[in-house]
């Protein structure tokens, strides 16, 4: 046998030597990790939790930095459980999966929409599309470490796009308009015109919708038109003999309540009954611009016209 032969003979079985000694893995191991992100995606389902225990050895761990403080199997069930409650639609979906031995290396992308504060910072109804990595190392045909990397940064920096922070702030925004509006509504019930002039803008306008024939109903425009003639003629026209406001909320500079009343019509002394009325009232820089009024305007006609 010439050198060259003897060559060629060795290589050959040094080839076949490595590929004996670089197993494949168990061809069921990607579906076993399949398990842990199905648990990902359904954080709440006893049977996907059951099925991620089963998938797991009895000391698995999950890794994320050097710290050494990892996560057992316990631990990451509540934590899972846990982002379930804060993200009901959270998604974990695998987008690459690869395997070498006992090894599987995971490409996956998580999405999901916080209810409330995610790591502290609270995206008001905003969602992230984050990039994951995960290692598993399986023995035996169970995942008994998982190190993993998430892009937990780009999720809080999607939680705080200006989108997001327009929302927190017409939120803020929402609740001084109705203290304002608060104000000005317990100002109107009490008959605190000192309190109503301060709190009308030059332009304010109070509108009642209802019957045109009805004194106090239509749009009055200006501190001197409201409180010279509407005024007068609502608390001539009608008295109030039961209140109740019974919602309140506000958006940005609009604020609405909801409430009930009942009254008599002082010149036929006809009861309405009680009827359900809603405010809109708009409020800008502390004061109330417009006094929108709906309320049960057929109730209210009838009684003035003595029907």
């Amino acid at each position: 046998m010439t050198t060259i032969m003897k060559t060629i003979m060795a290589g050959t079985a040094a080839m076949a030597l490595m590929a004996c000694s670089s197993p494949a893995g168990n061809p069921g191991d990607k579906k076993t990790v399949q398990k842990f992100y199905d648990f990902l995606s359904n954080p709440g389902s006893e049977s996907h939790a059951k099925a991620f225990g089963e998938a797991t050895t009895a000391d698995w761990q999950s890794i994320g930095n050097y710290s050494g403080k990892n996560k057992n199997k316990q631990a990451f069930t509540g934590q899972v459980g846990g982002f379930g409650k804060l993200m009901p639609d959270l998604k974990w979906a695998v987008q690459d999966i690869h395997q070498d031995g006992n090894t599987v290396i995971v490409r996956s992308r998580a999405t999901g929409t916080p209810k409330g504060p995610l790591f502290g910072v609270n995206g008001e109804g905003q969602s992230f599309d984050i990039l994951t990595i995960d290692i598993h190392e399986l023995v035996d045909g169970k995942i008994a470490r998982s190190y993993h990397v998430e892009d937990w940064a780009g999720a809080l920096q999607q939680l705080t796009t200006p989108k997001a922070q327009a929302a927190k702030m017409a939120a803020a925004e929402g609740q001084k308009t109705l203290a304002v509006a608060q104000r000005f509504l317990a100002a109107a019930g009490s008959g605190d015109g000192a309190t109503l002039m301060e709190l009308m803008a030059d332009d304010f306008v109070w509108h009642n919708e209802g019957d045109p024939s009805v004194p106090w109903i239509g749009n009055w425009e200006g501190k001197d038109e409201v409180m010279g003639t509407f005024m007068p003629k609502f608390g001539a026209g009608l008295k109030v003999t039961s209140w109740s406001t019974d919602y309140s909320f506000a958006n940005g500079n609009q604020a609405v309540f909801v409430g009930s009343m009942s009254a008599i019509a002082n010149n036929t002394g006809v009861d309405t009954g009680k009827f359900s009325w809603v405010v809109r009232v708009h409020v800008e820089n502390g004061k109330v611009k417009s006094w929108n009024w709906f309320e049960d305007s057929f109730a209210v006609s009838q009684a003035f016209h003595g029907k």
